[in-house]
């Protein structure tokens, strides 16, 4: 257990396990919200203070909402403020560590995940603060009649799997960067230990402006203080209520009948931009109800233990109790393992159901939370009526590092016509994998607190889910001129009070009509016209959100990997409208040396609190839930759900199998494999490098070697080209270059992908690679 370390240089240090002091730097973060209509423009400013006796860096590992479209930076230095620029990433990381260098205050934010942000502050004097100055703009939430306000506060502790690339045979911890999660120590921030407080507190001032009178004002996760005054509200987080350990939700209502469409314009030298909220005034039948074959996939793993956990078991109750009669359900629960209520789906039966909650009761949270586990095994989960349809139920905080892979399953296997629907549980769910999930699943998101009713949050979701409004909705324009380009391309279903949201850019600024088209509930036809004018300035936000929109897009499409035509589309996206991205990152430096560049400079990451509700010792207690257990490990944990259930009549009271593919799964689970067991395929042992510029001949051979070691499945031929980013002996990125590439198998991409993360080159500086192989089959 970490213990607090006195007689240290002024200032609190905790002492670690690893012998590495942490320190305070972060003093306070203040959050100014103003909402106008659908969009909130924010202003997030972070307060750090030098408390020691030497000059200092800060990194502070923080939250913002995952859609968020950040594009302002500052640095306030007393009276002084300085700017920050977007740059490419790369740049701004250069210009940075050339400023700290040579003695210049520095600031740097980065983006890791849509959802989790680097701020690094570099010479901070002794005894002098300095304010970060963060904006951004976005767009708010609206289910259920409420208009909700979120503002994340804490980082929860991701779980880490795959490979260390430092040390492939040490156990893997929370900050080592893996083949699967290459900037693992980007995303997990020291957590304070438990009963332990620092000095950051947090305020947060949200102002309203509805047009209208603004009712319902409420918050399920703090404590506020609210003024009204005419048609506008000010709101203020209570007293006491200022640990930044949990999201911020704010839900309201609006006076007199609810606007059932908003259109906002925007239009400057880059284009005529707009945003669409519409939700459709659509009667539907409660007695037109489709049968359903529902999965519930359930997180067990050790951040649900507690609190969490019982929420989650709550919910799944009431899941089971509100099916309709004609439904079918199982139930698959996943931490290290996965295990199933049943082989196949059961019947909604008064015995079947209470099958359903003994297992619900019996759950335990214990262990890392391999998601990928217990997605791929309810994609592949047998259906017992293909005339159904399939709907999987998502339970989790989805505390992990591997998102992009858990997309990419979605993405490739979910089958058309399925739905997949996610409800975060907890404090501080990773909202990025909750709304992206189901985004992917054509699904619907919501996130509920540990300590939140559920009742009404099943009740709401079954009708949604029970009454699609509008189903085949295509958007066209009518007018003159260029087509715009309107994000998403491709519109799911919408569901009872579920506001579809479109954001478009028409590049020559004409006017013209927007179309929207779909079939209501009962196959009617359905069709909404949106008169669309661009006029002069408008709304800066609109256009922001449309690049941020842009930016998501192309990100969904490299869920499965990095290809080079998309990050430069991104990156290009990013500069044009000044956004922060996984490639572009804002940097501030001032003008004048402020300390002595020879004298010391002590870096420290600022440590944050453990998520409300979260246990401490379930994350870094034995079985820690952060650390992804080794190959042995694996195989002896997925044995032993296994052995324990070996008692059931099917098994006859012993380790046997009915079924020759029971079998099968079972030694294939064992081995840390999730497809059909299949036989072992012939194998090619070697790549051959045909170039590889920037590289020297003995890196080359080096590089040669290291993938030797890939076994290729024989039939596989052509070329590979890939652009290797290199800096201080890793493999920083691994872009792929799919119009130069031959090969379009994308296990064997992800395969040398993963290997290339793992090569180790001597090259101390910065160079970029650009490397072409070739396989013979």
């Amino acid at each position: 257990m970490p213990q607090i370390i006195k007689n240290q240089p002024s200032g609190l240090y905790i002492q670690t396990p690893n012998e590495e002091p942490i320190a305070f730097p972060l003093k306070h973060t203040n959050v100014s919200a103003k909402i106008a209509g659908n969009l909130s423009r924010v202003e997030v400013t972070q307060s750090f203070e030098n408390t020691f006796t030497t000059t200092l860096e800060a990194v502070y590992i923080f939250p913002l909402p995952d859609e968020a479209a950040v594009d302002e930076m500052l640095i306030q230095i007393g009276d002084h403020t300085i700017k920050g620029n977007i740059k490419k990433r790369e740049e701004a990381q250069q210009i940075y560590e050339l400023a700290k260098q040579q003695g210049r205050t520095a600031g740097l934010l980065e983006q890791e995940r849509d959802n989790i942000f680097t701020q690094s502050l570099a010479n901070i004097k002794p005894g002098e603060q300095i304010d970060v100055i963060i904006c951004y703009s976005d767009s708010l939430k609206f289910t259920g009649g409420n208009y909700e306000f979120v503002f994340p506060m804490v980082v929860g502790p991701r779980y880490i799997p795959g490979v260390a690339i430092e040390d492939p045979s040490a156990p893997l911890t929370q900050n080592q960067d893996t083949d699967l999660v290459p900037n693992a120590s980007r995303l997990n921030a020291p957590i304070l230990p438990e009963g332990m407080r620092s000095r950051h507190d947090i305020n947060v001032t949200v102002e309203i402006d509805a047009g209208v009178p603004i009712l319902g004002i409420n918050s399920p996760s703090h404590q506020l203080e609210i003024d009204h005054s005419g048609q506008n509200a000010r709101i203020t987080l209570a007293q006491g209520d200022t640990i930044p350990n949990k999201d911020l939700m704010l839900r309201y209502q609006v006076a007199g009948e609810h606007t059932q469409t908003t259109v906002l314009t925007q239009s400057d030298e880059r284009g005529g931009h707009f945003a669409v909220y519409l939700i459709p005034a659509i009667e539907y039948a409660a007695d037109q109800i489709v049968p359903k074959d529902v999965v519930f996939l359930i997180d067990t793993s050790g951040s649900q233990q507690g609190m969490p956990l019982m929420q989650c078991q709550e919910l799944m109750r009431q899941f089971i109790n509100h099916l309709n009669p004609d439904d079918t359900f199982s139930i698959i629960d996943f931490a290290n393992t996965t295990q199933q209520l049943s082989a196949v789906p059961l019947a909604n039966t008064p015995q079947n159901r209470a099958q359903a909650l003994q297992y619900i009761n019996q759950l335990q949270a214990d262990g890392g939370t391999e998601l990928l586990r217990g997605i791929q095994a309810v994609l592949n989960f047998p259906v017992a009526d293909v005339g159904r349809l399939r709907t999987v139920v998502l339970l989790t905080d989805g505390y992990i590092g591997n998102e992009n892979q858990v997309l990419a399953e979605v993405q490739q296997h979910l089958k058309p016509g399925n739905r997949l629907h996610s409800f975060g549980a907890g404090s501080s769910v990773n909202r990025f994998l909750i709304n992206r999930i189901a985004e992917l699943g054509r699904g619907i998101s919501r996130i509920i607190r540990h300590d939140e009713p559920v009742e009404p949050v099943v009740q709401e979701f079954f009708s949604q889910i029970n009454n699609p409004v509008l189903t085949s909705i295509e958007v066209s324009w009518q007018g003159e001129g260029e087509q715009p380009v309107i994000y998403p391309t491709l519109v799911s279903d919408l569901f009872a009070e579920q506001p579809l949201v479109l954001f478009g850019k028409k590049p020559d600024s004409n006017s013209g009509i927007l179309q929207i088209q779909g079939s209501a509930a009962g196959g009617t036809a359905y069709q909404q016209q949106l008169n669309l004018n661009f006029e002069s300035g408008g709304n800066p936000a609109v256009a922001q959100l449309w690049g941020r929109s842009r930016i998501k897009a192309l990100m969904n499409q490299m869920v499965q990997g990095e290809t080079k035509a998309r990050v430069e589309a991104v990156t290009e996206t990013a500069l044009t409208y000044q956004l922060l991205s996984q490639y572009t990152a804002f940097v501030a430096v001032s003008d004048d040396v402020r300390v002595n560049p020879s004298e010391a400079l002590v870096s420290v990451q600022v440590p944050v609190e453990m998520p409300e509700a979260v246990n401490y010792e379930a994350i870094y207690g034995y079985g820690s839930a952060l650390q992804a257990p080794s190959a042995p490990a694996r195989a002896s944990r997925s044995m032993m759900p296994r052995m324990m259930k070996a008692q059931s009549p099917k098994m006859n009271n012993s380790l046997a199998f009915s079924e020759p593919t029971e079998m099968n799964a079972f030694f294939a689970e064992a081995e840390g494999v999730f497809s059909e067991f299949e036989p072992p395929s012939p194998i090619l042992t070697a790549l051959e490098i045909v170039s590889a510029t920037g590289l020297d001949e003995e890196a080359i051979a080096f590089l040669t070697q290291h993938l030797q070691s890939i076994k290729i499945p024989t039939g596989i031929k052509g070329d590979l080209v890939f652009e290797l980013k290199i800096h201080k002996g890793r493999v920083k990125q691994v872009i792929l270059d799919e119009e130069a590439s031959t090969i379009q198998d994308a296990k064997i991409i992800e395969l040398i992908r993963r290997s290339l993360l793992t090569w180790k080159p001597a090259q101390p500086n910065p160079i970029t690679v650009i490397l072409t192989l070739r396989i013979d089959g």
